[in-house]
């Protein structure tokens, strides 16, 4: 769709003009306002992902849910050969359970993935998902980076099973544009708001 390819490189734009002091500073209470929700105290199965470049930090938030002893898992991505190409495979995504970041290799483009011998979590037992996505609206509309991986993963799992992205105040956007296989986040958590989909 090109409107939406069109929005990410302005996205992206966007993010790159952010200063590094911002998104440590924001990262921090982003991740202080996901930990508040009653949703996070609540669950106990949370599928979260490693932040790279100027997304969210997400680490530090990992590390609480673990001290909180929430069984975190982090996604596998098993649709790669060996040169790290994708191959198309449908399924392509895995939770896998993770007792701490010794537990993380490097993965396909640098990304640290949980080993292939972590325990595997079934989508219908996870709780709570921590989605990845370059920007959100306030309707809690998300964009994600394009690959379609989490689209694919959200189709199985549980329809109470709540979701929640990530994202800077300064990164929302105006309004996402949304094709009929989008579904919003249960929620968008800034460093300055919760924002709540209004079923």
């Amino acid at each position: 769709m090109i409107q939406k390819e069109q929005l990410r490189k302005e996205i992206r734009a966007r993010l790159n003009a952010t200063t590094e002091d911002y998104r440590t500073s924001a990262s921090a209470a982003i991740a202080l306002n996901v930990l508040t929700l009653p949703e996070v105290r609540d669950c106990k199965t949370i599928l979260a992902y490693f932040s790279v470049g100027k997304e969210p930090a997400t680490l530090a938030l990992i590390s609480k849910l673990l001290e909180a002893g929430k069984r975190v898992c982090l996604p596998l991505c098993v649709d790669l050969d060996e040169e790290g190409h994708r191959t198309g495979t449908v399924d392509a995504m895995e939770a896998r359970v993770i007792k701490s970041f010794d537990d993380l290799v490097p993965g396909a483009y640098g990304i640290p993935e949980p080993s292939a011998d972590t325990e595997m979590m079934l989508p219908e037992y996870i709780d709570l998902i921590i989605l990845p996505c370059l920007s959100c609206d306030r309707d809690c509309n998300r964009i994600g980076h394009g690959a379609g991986y989490y689209d694919k993963y959200l189709s199985k799992v549980r329809s109470d099973c709540f979701t929640l992205a990530m994202c800077f105040e300064d990164i929302l956007t105006e309004e996402i544009p949304t094709e009929p296989h989008d579904r919003p986040v249960d929620a968008v958590i800034t460093e300055k708001q919760i924002y709540r989909w209004r079923r």
